[in-house]
């Protein structure tokens, strides 16, 4: 199995991206990639409007040899609404517009719907769906809550497994927090699992106590699972101090043998957090910011 994450927030823009590729079947999670419309009150630097554009390309790229394309959420940095073409004769599995979503999401889905008419061959809800492709298996998680509640609605976590791996992307879990969400990731035993990690960077919407849960969480995967590598990023790569944030579970890692890593660092690259250091690009670090991550009433986009 090869994993490849093809845009990440350690890569410079919001995203999960990632292709999966087994002897079997190429898949395609979350084909999408955004920046915050502003953090630290400022608007996207130019840089990262280059960089976006160039992680956008390669999510392209994959996607005409991707066989299954899915969606987990209707945020924007995990589906496109601009690029329906993008499922161009590809089976595509898609959150729920109708059941598990909160009313923004609902609008967005069946915008989303709407626009790929007839470009994709086949269209399913992936919410609890499973697929069996010659030796691999494809199992989406029941819609779980996009963090600690529902306020922003449900995602859809997915599991790929062939031979003796299992890869586990987590999508926006916020940690993972929720028992419902721990267990999915317990009962797939994942031997890669990509995790977007609490939200540190903005504690006015994601409390202390949520954070502690979501590490001990996460620090009970690499104890208690056949896991060999984390892939922590996301959420967790929006604060500039995620090594001291996530110490405990870097720990935990050296200490039962399994590698924790960036989405960049899992594909050989530097860590490059543009979002987080968006009051370095324009020269103004230390400007107390108004604006975090999004638009007053919501973090995301």
């Amino acid at each position: 199995m090869k994993i490849t994450p093809l845009a990440a927030d350690s890569l410079g823009a919001r995203s999960m991206a990632t292709l999966v590729e087994t002897p079997d079947v190429t898949v395609l999670i979350d084909p999408s990639v955004r920046l915050a419309p502003y953090r630290y009150d400022l608007p996207p630097h130019e840089i990262e409007e280059d960089r976006m554009r160039s992680l956008w390309r390669g999510i392209r790229d994959a996607a005409k040899k991707a066989d299954i394309l899915s969606v987990s959420h209707y945020h924007f940095d995990h589906h496109n609404p601009d690029a329906p073409s993008l499922y161009k004769g590809k089976r595509a599995f898609l959150k729920d517009g109708k059941f598990h979503i909160n009313r923004s999401q609902r609008e967005r889905a069946s915008a989303f719907v709407r626009a790929l008419k007839k470009y994709p061959k086949e269209v399913q809800v992936s919410d609890g769906n499973a697929l069996d492709i010659g030796g691999t298996e494809i199992v989406f998680s029941p819609a779980v809550p996009h963090g600690y509640s529902d306020e922003l609605g449900y995602v859809v976590m997915v599991r790929v497994s062939q031979g003796d791996e299992t890869f586990v992307h987590t999508s926006d879990v916020q940690g993972p927090p929720l028992k419902e969400q721990l267990s999915f990731i317990l009962d797939s035993d994942p031997t890669v699992l990509y995790a977007d990690g609490p939200m540190t960077h903005m504690p006015e919407h994601y409390p202390e106590e949520m954070t502690k849960r979501s590490i001990a969480n996460l620090t009970r995967i690499l104890r208690s699972t056949g896991i060999r590598t984390l892939i922590i990023d996301h959420h967790a790569l929006r604060d500039r101090e995620w090594r001291t944030r996530m110490a405990p579970v870097l720990a935990a890692g050296e200490a039962h043998d399994v590698r924790v890593m960036t989405a960049a660092e899992f594909i050989g690259k530097a860590v490059d957090q543009l979002e987080a250091n968006r009051d370095r690009l324009y020269g103004l670090e230390g400007r107390k910011p108004d604006r975090e991550g999004g638009p007053a009433k919501s973090p995301f986009p």
